[in-house]
C-alpha cells in the first residue's frame, strides 16, 4: 500500500527532505531495486548524490534500475560510519531479528548521519507464508511495530521522531472496498480534514527518523 497523495505524502517527503539534508551518501537498503516504491518519483532529489541501492539477493533484471550491492541488512558486509544517510522502506517486518538489524542499521551511519525507515503497524500480510527466505522472491512477513517497540529498537538514535502516517479513520477505510477511493479529490481532502494521527491509535504506518 503506496503513499501517493494528502497528507501521509506530505508527512512522508517533509521527513525524507531532513533526513537527506547536507548527506552525499545515501544508502537505499533492503529494496529490489534503485528508487523503489515512494522513491521512484523523488529521484530528482538524488541529483548529485552519492545514492546506492542494496538488496538481498535481488534480482538483476532490472537494467539500469538494478540494485548496487547485495547485502543482508541483519550483517551489512561495510565499513563502520559509510553513510551520511540510511533509507530503509517497509523492510523490518520481513527480517528475523529486527534488533540485530536496528543495530546494523546505526553502525553504518556515520556521526551525526540520519536514518529514515517506514515500516507497518496495522496492516495485511505481505509475504510468501510457505518461505524462510528473505530474498526479495521469497521473502517472509515476521512483525508489526509500535511506537514504543520502535522506540526500543532506536533507542540510540538522537533526535528521534516516530510519526503515524494515517489515523483510525484512514487504517479502517483501506480495508474496505473504499480504499480504491481514499487517495482520490476529493476523498482525500476529507479524510485530511477528518482524521486525527497520533502515537497510541491505529494506523497504517510510522516514519522513523533519527541521527546518529
Amino acid at each position: 500500500m503506496g503513499i501517493t497523495a494528502g497528507r501521509p505524502l506530505q508527512i512522508f517527503r517533509d521527513a525524507l527532505t531532513e533526513a537527506l539534508a547536507g548527506a552525499n551518501d545515501v544508502l537505499d537498503i533492503g529494496t529490489e531495486y534503485r528508487f523503489r516504491k515512494e522513491l521512484r518519483p523523488l529521484k530528482e532529489w538524488f541529483k548529485g548524490k552519492n545514492y546506492k541501492a542494496a538488496g538481498f539477493h535481488p534480482r538483476m533484471d532490472f537494467g539500469e534500475d538494478n540494485c548496487d550491492l547485495d547485502l543482508d541488512i541483519c550483517a551489512i558486509g561495510l565499513p563502520d560510519a559509510s553513510f551520511d544517510c540510511v533509507i530503509c522502506l517497509e523492510v523490518l517486518e520481513h527480517v528475523a531479528n529486527p534488533f540485530a538489524a536496528a543495530n546494523e542499521l546505526l553502525r553504518i551511519l556515520r556521526p551525526g548521519g540520519a536514518l529514515f525507515l517506514t515500516v507497518p503497524f496495522l496492516h495485511g500480510y505481505h509475504g510468501h507464508p510457505e518461505s524462510a527466505s528473505a530474498s526479495h522472491d521469497s521473502f517472509p512477513d515476521y512483525w508489526r511495530f509500535t511506537h514504543q517497540g520502535l522506540e526500543m529498537l532506536f533507542a540510540n538514535l538522537r533526535e528521534l521522531k516516530i510519526v503515524p502516517l494515517t489515523g483510525p479513520i484512514e487504517f479502517r477505510l483501506r480495508f474496505t472496498p473504499a480504499a480504491s477511493w481514499v487517495d482520490r479529490t476529493p476523498w482525500r481532502q476529507l479524510v485530511d480534514q477528518i482524521d486525527r494521527p497520533e502515537l497510541g491509535r491505529a494506523t497504517t504506518r510510522h516514519v522513523v527518523t533519527g541521527r546518529r
